[in-house]
């Protein structure tokens, strides 16, 4: 044999003894499943000849094998043999043959998809992050004063919930079952704008509220208002050491208005 000679398969658009051997399937439409192994044997040597000039001998190992493999099947189904033994074993070989393709095929037609997919997100352009910083608030969220003790605020609202109860349970009212913060705040901001406040309690408030508005759930809301404008800096959160009792002013650096502090 020639060294010069190759058989680069590569070329010829196949990969592999598999890629051979389904191509002459689809080309001589032959079933797979009920495969004539002499058939495809005589079709892959007939393609080995053909493209003799073109072996490479480092590279036509498994492309030989394939054929010796396959010439071997062939002479097991022609050949006259009343052995059970032997028929098993080509029963066995030839199945194992089919398997090998039919895997082989599915393989190949998962690499196909996901090369197309390659091509195709090669030609996308993701589109750059947008700058959001020009819509970006300036806000400067305020924590709690380190003299604020949150279970004395804890105690406050259960004072406040205790002060209440008997108006809370014993007057029959009109209770708003839908109750937001913003509604809440806009009481408060209302009350703190008043000409001639200076400082007022968490039930000095309540007490200047509408007793039909005044629930459980306003002054849970009334509570969460409070902590809210405090963290947006609107006001200003105080307890005094001699008791719970919640205490809050308006925060001179700030003009506050009901339009400014829906957050």
């Amino acid at each position: 044999m020639d060294n010069n000679l190759t058989l680069n398969i590569q070329l010829a658009t196949f990969n592999g003894p598999l890629d051979v051997l389904i191509s002459l399937t689809q080309e001589h439409k032959m079933d797979i499943l009920h495969l004539d192994v002499a058939q495809l044997a005589e079709q892959y040597l007939i393609y080995i000849q053909k493209h003799i000039k073109q072996i490479n001998i480092d590279q036509a190992c498994e492309y030989l094998t394939m054929a010796t493999y396959l010439v071997e099947l062939k002479s097991k189904k022609i050949l006259p043999n009343d052995d059970v033994t032997s028929t098993n074993d080509f029963e066995y070989e030839r199945d194992k043959l089919i398997k090998r393709i039919s895997e082989y095929n599915e393989y190949k037609k998962v690499v196909n998809r996901l090369v197309n997919k390659q091509d195709q997100r090669l030609v996308m352009y993701a589109k750059s992050a947008d700058d959001l910083d020009e819509y970006t608030v300036a806000t400067t969220l305020a924590e709690l004063p380190t003299s604020i003790d949150t279970n004395r605020l804890l105690k406050a609202i259960q004072n406040a919930f205790v002060k209440w109860k008997f108006n809370l349970f014993t007057q029959k009212k009109i209770l708003i079952q839908e109750l937001s913060v913003d509604d809440v705040k806009t009481d408060i901001i209302n009350f703190v704008n008043q000409p001639k406040f200076t400082k007022s309690s968490f039930s000095k408030f309540l007490n200047s509220v509408d007793e039909l508005k005044i629930s459980e759930q306003y002054i849970v809301t009334c509570f969460l208002a409070l902590l809210e404008l405090v963290k947006y800096q609107h006001i200003v959160l105080t307890q005094d050491v001699s008791d719970d009792e919640i205490y809050f002013t308006k925060n001179k650096n700030r003009t506050l208005m009901t339009d400014n502090v829906k957050m």
